[in-house]
C-alpha cells in the first residue's frame, strides 16, 4: 500500500533505541477515505530514505503514544486511544504480537503516557491512561497488569497528559494533569501514604492551564553530582510558557521561560548538554535553549510553517532533533555541538501513510 493519507497528524516521536537513524513515528486516525485502513498506524522512517517509510506498523486503534524498547532493539511498544497497550515485533509482521485487554483492572481512557523502567535483566511497561489509572506490564505478557491503581489527589480525580521518571529511577515519578498541576508520586506506596491520596505525595502548581509535557533531567545519578541533578524538571503548558522546577528544593519553579506565543506543546532536555533544551509550540515553533548563554531567549527560533508541532525527539547523540506535528511531516534539524547557532534543517519525510 504506497498511497500517503497527509490528513494523518503526527501524535509521537521517538527515536530507534539501537537503530540511531530510524525513527518511530505515531499518527491519529485522519480523515480515511478507506475504511479498510486500520485506524492505528506507526511508520518507521529512515534519515537516509524521505520519500517512504521502511516500513508500517498498524492496530485497529489510533496510537497516542510509542516507544522503541531501549534492551529489545526489534520490539516497540504503543500506547493507544481505546486504553490498549500493544508490542510489535518488526521482525515478525505489521500488526501487534501482543495487545493488553479491556478489564476492571485495566485502561479504558486513552494512554498518553508510556514508559520502561528497570534494567535490562528486569524491566517493566508503565502506563497512565488520561483518567489517572496507572497500570505496569511484564514484558511477557499482556493479559493483565502486574499491578494498577488510579491516581487521585484527596477525592479528587486526576487527569493526566504527562508522566517521567527521573533517571535511573523506578519508584517516585512525576505526572502532568488537565488541573494545570504537577503530581510526584510513587509506584510503591508507604503506610505514610493513606488511601485517599492513592499514590500522589507532593503537588507542584504555578501553570495557569493544563501540562502538555514534562521532561526529567537525563544525567545519571552515577555521574559527579548526579543526583543533584535526576529530579530537574522541564514542564510545558497551554499557557504559553515553560518552567524550570527543582522539587528537592522547593515548590515553586526556578525560571519561567515565555518566548511562545501559542501553546508549547512539548518540552525535551538534551540527552548530552546538561543546560541545553529543545520545545514546540502551536504556532510551528522548535525553540532550542541554552541555559548558559541566555535565559531570556532561545538561542534558535526555527519555523517551518505555521502548522502546529506537537512532539519533538533528541537523537542519543544530542546532534539532531525531531519534530512532528499537524502537517503530518516529521522535520529532522541538525544541532551544532556548541549550541550557539540557529537549528539547520537536514531532511524531511511526509506523509502518514502505509509502506
Amino acid at each position: 500500500m504506497d498511497n500517503f493519507d497527509k490528513t494523518r497528524i503526527v501524535t509521537d516521536v521517538e527515536w530507534m533505541s539501537k537503530h540511531h537513524d530510524l525513527l518511530l513515528v505515531s499518527y491519529n486516525k485522519g480523515d480515511k477515505t478507506d475504511l479498510e485502513e486500520p485506524d492505528g498506524l506507526v511508520n518507521i522512517w529512515a534519515t537516509t530514505l524521505r520519500t517512504r517509510p521502511e516500513c508500517s506498523l498498524v492496530c485497529q486503534s489510533e496510537v497516542t503514544k510509542v516507544l522503541s524498547h531501549p534492551y529489545r532493539p526489534n520490539e516497540v511498544i504503543g500506547g493507544t486511544y481505546a486504553g490498549y497497550v500493544v508490542l510489535w515485533d518488526i521482525r515478525a509482521k505489521r500488526t501487534p504480537v501482543m495487545k493488553s485487554q479491556l478489564t476492571n483492572d485495566t485502561h479504558s481512557y486513552p494512554i498518553y503516557s508510556l514508559e520502561i523502567i528497570g534494567t535490562e535483566k528486569a524491566n517493566t511497561i508503565v502506563s497512565v491512561s488520561n483518567d489517572g489509572r496507572l497500570c505496569s506490564w511484564p514484558m511477557e505478557m499482556f493479559t493483565s497488569p502486574q499491578r494498577f491503581f488510579d491516581l487521585k489527589h484527596g477525592t479528587k480525580e486526576v487527569y493526566v497528559t504527562c508522566m517521567g521518571f527521573p533517571q535511573e529511577e523506578s519508584n517516585d515519578f512525576y505526572v502532568g494533569a488537565e488541573d494545570n498541576t504537577i503530581y510526584c508520586c510513587q509506584m510503591h506506596t508507604t503506610s505514610s501514604i493513606t488511601k485517599t491520596t492513592s499514590g500522589i505525595i507532593d503537588i507542584f502548581q504555578s501553570h495557569h492551564a493544563p501540562v502538555t509535557s514534562i521532561s526529567l533531567h537525563p544525567t545519571p545519578v552515577t555521574w559527579s553530582k548526579g543526583h543533584e541533578y535526576s529530579h530537574v524538571m522541564l514542564s510545558a503548558s497551554m499557557d504559553w510558557s515553560v518552567r524550570l522546577w527543582n522539587p528537592k528544593m522547593g515548590k515553586y519553579p526556578i525560571a519561567s521561560f515565555e518566548s511562545s506565543q501559542d501553546y508549547v506543546f512539548d518540552v525535551k532536555w538534551s540527552p548530552v548538554h546538561p543546560s541545553v533544551f529543545a520545545s514546540c509550540d502551536g504556532d510551528g515553533y522548535v525553540d532550542l535553549w541554552n541555559l548558559d548563554a541566555d535565559l531570556e531567549n532561545p538561542v534558535a527560533h526555527q519555523r517551518r510553517d505555521s502548522n502546529i508541532v506537537h512532539r519533538i525527539a533528541w537523537a542519543a547523540d544530542g546532534r539532531r532533533l525531531a519534530a512532528g506535528g499537524a502537517n503530518g511531516v516529521i522535520s529532522v534539524y541538525d544541532v551544532d555541538k556548541d549550541v550557539c547557532f540557529v537549528l539547520r534543517l537536514v531532511c524531511e519525510c511526509e506523509g502518514g501513510g502505509f509502506q
